[in-house]
């Protein structure tokens, strides 16, 4: 097989990163080298709503533009639509699908469609490709959850646990390679182990993790409301290596929606959940997601929705306008909301947050805070604070003497809308 110059583009989630940087470690490890002018363009795509399908289409034909290249698409694009891709993007020389991440050295020289079915879980040994001392810690594949909306499941299979022995191992190799902000990441992280039968096997699994020797900070991301319990808290509560932050999707807060999206608990037990996080972690740092225009969302629960994240004062706050997808329950719901209204409810929601966010993040003003340094080749330098997740919270402008992959204590200068403002 000739040797070859790959560039990889890796769209989408963290979960995809992971299997980008398994992909990059098999064909390194056989002899070929990333680079970002390679012969080859590997696009690892997301497919798991319109948007980002478009996105990874986008990303195709773009790089199909410069004829010379050979064009490799992975990732979930492959896994939800299949061969229909063949006759639609001619420009591509092979389709792989993620059950044959594992052979990918042996076939990326073929043209052709590869997919078979079966779920791949495997993301060990790797090339990480995130900004050094962060990296993340997959621990399980696919989701049981079967939430209306959502095509995960379709695309990633169901739930699939790793063993606690192999991330352990991955943990110690991240640990040893001066990796110091470790993310714990799966479609739902509570759900750990339940494949197995194993309830609250990630508690396990992070008592396990902290008895590891080392400096080394945890951030644990992706939990189900469902699955938040008192003995979790109290564990993230009680180990200043976990980091106190939270990312709890909610979607939404009101019954009647909450059912019709199939999340499988009560606005209720949110209220209890939510208070329970504060009462036992009241500087804790919640991420929420949420869904608007969901189909027959009225005008009155979306202004309770506001009044519910305005009474819990979530620190950061995703929002997605509700994408009506094939094969989902919640494509066939009556009161399907248009586009206009959605955007009008997405616009009110953000900035609601806006205020939201900018209020608790004024309660660091003065205080000594941890950050992790990004870039010092800029000037004010970038990075983030330590409880500011990567890629999706805010940034940290830094001044003060400190380098890139540093990890110290700062003090809040000045706080913004999302981001801060900070002096080594």
């Amino acid at each position: 097989m000739p040797f070859m110059t790959f560039n990889l583009i890796s769209l989408g989630c963290p979960k995809n990163l992971v299997e980008s940087e398994y992909i990059c470690q098999k064909l390194c490890a056989a002899g070929h080298a990333q680079g970002d002018d390679g012969d080859t363009v590997i696009i690892n795509t997301c497919a798991f709503i319109a948007e980002a399908t478009r996105e990874s289409i986008e990303t195709i034909l773009e790089a199909a533009k410069d004829g010379g290249k050979k064009i490799i698409v992975t990732g979930c694009l492959v896994e939800r639509y299949r061969d229909d891709l063949v006759s639609l993007l001619p420009e591509v020389h092979s389709f792989i699908g993620r059950t044959y991440y594992a052979d990918i050295a042996e076939i990326i020289d073929l043209a052709g469609f590869y997919h078979r079915e079966g779920t791949f879980s495997e993301t060990f040994p790797r090339r990480v490709l995130t900004v050094h001392p962060s990296a993340y810690l997959k621990i399980q594949e696919g989701c049981n959850n079967r939430c209306n909306y959502c095509t995960i499941p379709s695309i990633r299979g169901n739930l699939t646990s790793r063993p606690v022995h192999d991330v352990l191992s991955e943990f110690r190799w991240l640990l040893d390679r001066g990796y110091r902000e470790i993310n714990v990441i799966g479609q739902d992280i509570t759900a750990y182990g339940m494949d197995a039968g194993r309830k609250e096997a990630l508690t396990g699994l992070i008592r396990s993790l902290t008895d590891e020797a080392g400096d080394f900070y945890l951030r644990l991301l992706y939990m189900h409301p469902r699955g938040i319990t008192r003995e979790l808290i109290d564990i993230i509560q009680g180990d200043p290596r976990i980091i106190p932050y939270l990312d709890v999707p909610i979607q939404h807060s009101e019954d009647r929606i909450l059912s019709l999206m199939g999340r499988g608990h009560t606005k209720a037990y949110l209220e209890e959940t939510l208070a329970m996080i504060r009462d036992r972690m009241p500087e804790a740092v919640l991420r929420t997601s949420i869904i608007v225009g969901f189909p027959s969302e009225t005008d009155a629960e979306f202004d309770d929705l506001l009044s519910f994240l305005s009474r819990h004062q979530f620190d950061m706050l995703g929002a997605f306008r509700y994408a009506r997808e094939k094969g989902t329950p919640a494509y066939k719901l009556k009161g399907q909301i248009t586009g206009k209204v959605k955007k009008n409810r997405y616009i009110r929601l953000m900035e609601a947050q806006k205020e939201i966010s900018r209020t608790r993040l004024a309660r660091l003003e003065s205080r000594t805070v941890k950050i992790i340094v990004e870039n010092d080749k800029e000037d004010p330098k970038i990075g983030r604070m330590l409880v500011q997740a990567p890629d999706i919270d805010g940034i940290a402008f830094i001044k003060g003497k400190c380098r890139s992959g540093d990890i110290c204590d700062a003090k809040v200068l000045k706080t913004l809308d999302y981001d801060v403002v900070v002096e080594v």
